[in-house]
């Protein structure tokens, strides 16, 4: 074989690794936001929960019965935004590349090579653009339970001191 078929056999090798490694990853990172908007979810289902419990009980709690309710508030405030696509890092949808039939249409008539790389340069702007998505809604969800998991004892806290 000629040097310059192996160069070539090898860079389309590489291509289509690199193409399969950011599909890949652009499957992943779709999981892992549905994962998140679950975690989410539960989130507010258990916000929801200590509100009911906190109202049931509130005869029970003392004149500070309302104390926990600042930090479910604030807590689900942070949930909220993502759940309801607020603010511009939820309100896009999922990047999830560019429509399978236009892409061929435009590139089915074209060397190979080009259509696969123009592939992987979407795609990986796919995962670029979700990656700034994932982080806020991430970043919600963490300050949400930070806010339960040091606002609820400090509550209970000063109402146990009451």
């Amino acid at each position: 074989m000629p040097p310059h078929a192996t160069a070539d056999n090898n860079a389309q090798d590489l291509l289509g690794d690199s193409l399969a490694l950011a599909r890949t990853q652009l499957a992943s990172q779709i999981a892992d936001e549905n994962s998140l908007d679950g975690r989410t979810m539960g989130t507010l289902g258990f916000s929801g929960a200590l509100l009911a419990a906190d109202l049931v009980a509130r005869g029970l709690l003392g004149p500070y019965w309302w104390t926990p309710l600042i930090a479910i508030a604030v807590a689900t405030l942070c949930c909220l935004r993502p759940a309801l696509a607020i603010g511009s890092n939820f309100a896009r949808p999922t990047d999830i590349g560019p429509p399978a039939d236009e892409f061929y249409s435009t590139f089915a008539d074209g060397p190979p090579t080009v259509g696969r790389e123009q592939m992987l340069d979407s795609v990986s702007k796919a995962v670029a653009n979700n990656g700034r998505r994932f982080t806020a809604k991430r970043r919600a969800l963490q300050a949400a339970l930070v806010i339960l998991a040091f606002g609820l004892p400090a509550a209970a806290l000063l109402i146990v001191l009451a």
